[in-house]
């Protein structure tokens, strides 16, 4: 939250066993840094959080959720009672790996075909991930499966292949891959930027993005999305 209020505006997310360093302490607010999941050097976001929200834990991640959505379930069996269900990305601390199912280490399972060891990422094509994102609610400051922003979408998809990424369009503008003539032909897995926006090249010519206009994860020819943005500011590729 950019203010300690209910109100405030929504920066960004913090998903399930990720960090959050904590510089300042307001009654039941807490001011800090998003520190990133996998170990980078990529700016995390500051802002505050209701303090309820966190715990102390030292106790080492060793496995992250590749699926989309991964239930955790009470027991060891997938007709047990579903607690809660974890995004694409957040971490957890096994306890136990059982030919089926991971016992976390804070309490419940998750079946191991949700899972991958940390460092260890089954989909190479950050594409393919955002493409599995289709169709899910456009949310300012959203990175989850729960619904995101364009920025959360290059950034929670990039993730998924183990590489990290600024959190910020402006930001993915100024970092991410090498800058393209508008001469050169576009391919999938380019990034087109608009101030304050970003986009992922599905193919040559449809784009693929995050969108208050649609207000979900959308593909659009990327002339008619042209027509309606404007001109894009940059490409750049990966």
């Amino acid at each position: 939250m950019r203010e300690p209020s209910r109100s405030a505006a929504q920066e960004t997310e913090l998903l399930f066993g990720h960090t959050f360093r904590i510089d300042k302490v307001k009654k039941s607010w807490v001011f800090g840094q998003a520190l990133s999941p996998l170990g980078s050097d990529a700016n995390g976001y500051v802002g505050w959080m209701k303090r309820k929200y966190l715990i102390e834990d030292y106790a080492p991640r060793t496995h992250f959720i590749s699926a989309m959505k991964a239930p955790i379930f009470n027991k060891s069996d997938i007709k047990s009672r579903i607690t809660r269900l974890l995004p694409l990305g957040a971490q957890i601390n096994a306890s136990r790996i059982g030919e089926k199912f991971c016992e976390l280490a804070s309490g419940g399972f998750v079946h191991r075909r949700h899972l991958s060891p940390l460092g260890d990422y089954p989909e190479s094509d950050f594409v393919k991930i955002a493409q599995d994102h289709m169709g899910l609610p456009y949310i300012w400051g959203g990175i989850s499966t729960d619904g995101l922003d364009c920025s959360g979408l290059v950034q929670s998809s990039l993730r998924g292949t183990g590489r990290d990424c600024a959190r910020d369009a402006g930001q993915q503008e100024e970092s991410l891959g090498q800058a393209l003539s508008g001469a050169e032909a576009l391919r999938r897995g380019d990034l087109v930027f608009w101030p304050g926006h970003v986009g992922i090249m599905s193919d040559s010519k449809t784009l693929l993005h995050a969108n208050a206009f649609h207000m979900k994860v959308a593909l659009e020819p990327l002339e008619a999305a042209c027509a309606r943005i404007g001109p894009p500011r940059s490409l750049r590729r990966l």
